[in-house]
Formats: C-alpha cells, sequence, structure tokens
C-alpha cells in the first residue's frame, strides 16, 4: 500500500466510526446498525450484540426523550492492511433524559462518561469500511 492508500483507509475507517455516533446522536438507530458487518459485534452496557438485529433491538430500547452526543478524539490506528483495520479512540459521552423532548441548548451538563474505545474494521468488496467488534472500556463516569 502506498502512503495516498494508506491515508485513504485512515480517513475512511475515522469516517465509518464518526458515522456510527452520528448517527446513534441522531436516532437514526438503523443507520448506526448498518455501520457494522451482518455479524459485527458491538459491547454495549455489559452485552455483546452480535449482528444488526440485536444492535437494532437494544438501540430501539433507547428513551425517546434521550438526547445524547458522542466525541470521539484521539483517533488512531494500530494495525492497518489493504483490508482491515484496528484502530483505537477515547469517547466523551454527554447525556440528557428528562423525561420530556429536549429543549436546546441543555444546560449545566458535564460528561456522563468517558471510554477508551478499541474498534476492529473491514473493508467490505464493494470498498464500504464496516466495524466488525467495537469495544468501549469505561474509564471515567459522572
Amino acid at each position: 500500500m502506498n502512503i495516498a492508500e494508506r491515508l485513504h483507509h485512515v480517513m475512511a475507517a475515522e469516517q465509518t466510526v464518526t458515522r456510527l455516533y452520528y448517527t446513534l446522536d441522531r436516532s437514526d438507530y438503523a443507520g448506526a446498525s448498518r455501520c457494522f458487518v451482518p455479524d459485527g459485534i458491538w459491547e454495549r452496557s455489559g452485552n455483546a450484540l452480535h449482528g444488526h438485529e440485536q444492535i437494532l433491538a437494544s438501540l430501539n430500547k433507547r428513551p425517546a426523550t434521550l438526547l445524547t452526543r458522542h466525541y470521539v478524539s484521539n483517533f488512531l490506528v494500530l494495525e492497518q492492511s489493504a483490508s482491515s483495520a484496528r484502530v483505537a479512540f477515547n469517547l466523551a459521552v454527554y447525556r440528557s433524559d428528562k423525561g420530556e423532548a429536549p429543549a436546546l441548548p441543555v444546560a449545566g451538563t458535564v460528561p456522563a462518561m468517558l471510554a477508551e474505545v478499541e474498534c476492529e474494521l473491514t473493508c467490505s468488496e464493494q470498498g464500504d469500511w464496516l466495524i466488525r467488534r467495537l469495544d468501549p472500556l469505561i474509564t471515567f463516569t459522572a
């Protein structure tokens, strides 16, 4: 792989991770589940969710009044090939659920959680980078 291809893969992997949290924050749970390969695994809230159906079922249990914003930082590619990558990043999560539709801006919030995340991605035959495994380790909570 030349440097341009390596950089393209890094950006594509980072965009997949960013898309996951963007769709999650907008309650587009089907879109979030599509960021994974069909048999992808998401270690979430102490449970290993396997595949699109389990991921979607878990996300659909979130309260309709929940507002979240996920912020990815310190994105680092640990291993990379033409068809797979292992990355690490920090994830800060802001959340608010007052039992009713949130009024913006939400006042008085601090990050509810900070996690160190490892993520394995694979490139599909169509050239799309998708998450094979997402494994956060919560390091701080509010």
